[in-house]
C-alpha cells in the first residue's frame, strides 16, 4: 500500500508536488527550483473542483502536482478500469499557441516510445477545452524523494536505478529523440525498484530541425536559450539550445548519479545564472570528499561523464550502459576510457618532458653512429687510393 502523502505548494516556483505525510513540518528542497522550504498542507486545504469529473474516459481521483503549464492527476481509466495519471493544460497555458504546440509534440514522442524504463502514454486528445495526456500511473516515488529521504543512497542501490534510465534513454536516442532535462525530479520509481523516465515535454526530435530557427520567431527550441535545469545540464546545453545532442542525457543522467551517491549537486548556487557559471568553469568537488566509500570505479565513470567536453564522456548511451555494466561488476577496478583520442606526436612530446628528452637522446646517439660510420669509410677509401699510388710509383721505379 503506498505511504500517504500532502500536496505541497512551493512558494518561490509556485511548483505543486507530493511529499510524504512523515516530511509535515520539515524543511526540505523543492523538487523543480531546488529551493529550501518548510513543508505544511499549503495546498490539501484548496477544494478541487476537477476532483471526480470525467475526462478523456478517465474519473479524477485526486491532484498530484502542478506546474507553470500543466497539472496532473491520478485518475481511473473506466472502461479497462485502470489507474492512470491525466496531465492537462492550465486555461492560461492553453491560451498559447506554442504551448499547445510543445504538448502535442510529447504526445506523439511519447506515444513514439514504448519501453519498461519509459512512463507510457495510452491516449491524448482535447476534450471541453482540454488538451490531455493519459499516461501510465507509476505506484511509487521520484529520485528526489528518494534522495531528500535517504541524503545518500548506496552506490549499488544508485548505479541499478541509473543503468535502468540509460536503457529508456538508449530506446529513445535510437529513434532521434534527445530528453534534454533529465534529473531526479524526472525519474520515478516503482514499488518493485523499476526506474521509469518521465516529462519528455523538452524533447528534441533530431530530425526536425525546422524547430530550431536563427531568430526564434517560429521555432520551439529557440537559438541561445537555455532549456532544462542548469544545475544538470552540460556546458554545451547551457550555452545554446541548438547544441543539444545525446550527450547532454548522458551528462546529466551522470550528474543526476553524483547526487544519488552524495545527496548533493555536482554545482549549485542561489540564482541560476550562477550554477552555470560554476557548470562552465569549475569542477565538481570531489565525491570521495563527500561520500568517502565510494568504489574507485564508481568514483572515476561519475567523473567521466560530468567532463566538460563531449569528447571525454561515453560516445552514446550504448557505451554508458556498457561501461556502468563494467563498473557494476568491478567496483574496485578503474577500467582504461574506451574512446580516447590517440594522442598525436607532436602532443604526446609537449605533453612528456622526459620522453621528449628520450628521443632527442636516441637521435642524438644515432647521428654519433652514423658520423662514425662514415669517417670509416672516407679512412678506407684514403688507404685504398694510398695502396694504388704507391704501387705505380714502385711499378715506375722498377721498370
Amino acid at each position: 500500500m503506498a505511504a500517504p502523502t500532502f500536496l505541497q505548494l512551493c512558494r518561490f516556483c509556485q511548483h505543486e508536488f507530493r511529499a510524504p505525510i512523515a516530511w509535515l513540518g520539515r524543511t526540505a528542497s523543492c523538487p523543480h527550483c531546488r529551493r529550501q522550504i518548510t513543508l505544511s498542507e499549503s495546498a490539501d486545504g484548496k477544494v478541487d473542483k476537477l476532483v471526480g469529473q470525467t475526462l478523456g474516459g478517465c474519473r479524477l481521483v485526486r491532484r498530484l502536482g502542478a506546474g507553470a503549464i500543466g497539472v496532473v492527476y491520478e485518475a481511473e481509466q473506466t472502461n479497462v478500469q485502470r489507474k492512470v495519471a491525466v496531465k492537462m493544460l492550465t486555461s492560461r497555458a492553453a491560451a498559447d499557441d506554442k504551448v499547445i504546440q510543445r504538448f502535442d509534440r510529447e504526445a506523439r514522442l511519447c506515444a513514439a516510445i514504448q519501453h519498461p524504463h519509459v512512463v507510457a502514454v495510452y491516449n491524448c486528445g482535447f476534450e471541453r477545452g482540454v488538451h490531455y495526456l493519459v499516461m501510465e500511473f507509476v505506484d511509487g516515488y521520484t529520485l528526489s524523494t528518494l534522495v531528500e529521504e535517504a541524503k545518500q543512497v548506496p552506490w549499488e542501490e544508485a548505479a541499478r536505478i541509473i543503468l535502468q534510465v540509460a536503457r529508456g534513454l538508449e530506446y529513445a536516442h535510437q529513434r532521434g529523440i534527445i530528453h534534454r532535462d533529465i534529473k531526479p525530479a524526472n525519474i520515478l520509481v516503482t514499488r518493485e525498484g523499476i526506474a521509469k523516465l518521465a516529462d519528455l515535454g523538452l524533447a528534441k526530435q533530431l530530425e526536425d530541425e525546422r524547430s530550431i530557427t536563427d531568430d526564434g520567431a517560429n521555432g520551439l527550441t529557440m537559438q541561445g536559450i537555455a532549456l532544462g535545469s542548469p544545475a544538470y545540464m552540460p556546458p554545451e546545453q547551457i550555452r545554446s539550445a541548438r547544441d543539444v545532442t545525446p550527450s547532454c542525457d548522458l551528462y546529466s543522467l551522470g550528474a543526476s548519479f553524483y547526487q544519488l551517491i552524495t545527496g548533493m549537486l555536482p554545482f549549485d548556487g542561489r540564482t541560476a545564472p550562477e550554477v552555470m557559471t560554476k557548470v562552465l568553469r569549475e569542477k565538481p568537488r570531489p565525491i570521495l570528499e563527500i561520500a568517502p566509500n565510494t568504489p574507485p570505479a564508481v568514483v572515476a565513470f561519475i567523473n567521466r561523464t560530468l567532463e566538460k567536453e563531449v569528447e571525454g564522456r561515453p560516445a552514446n548511451a550504448g557505451q554508458f550502459i556498457v561501461e556502468l555494466e563494467d563498473v557494476i561488476s568491478r567496483p574496485q577496478v578503474v577500467a582504461a576510457q574506451a574512446n580516447k583520442k590517440p594522442q598525436t606526436s607532436k602532443t604526446t612530446n609537449r605533453a612528456n618532458p622526459q620522453q621528449r628528452s628520450r628521443n632527442i637522446a636516441g637521435s642524438s646517439q644515432t647521428a654519433k653512429k652514423s658520423s662514425v660510420g662514415l669517417w670509416i669509410i672516407i679512412a678506407c677509401m684514403v688507404i685504398a687510393a694510398a695502396g694504388i699510388i704507391a704501387w705505380r710509383l714502385l711499378t715506375t721505379t722498377t721498370g
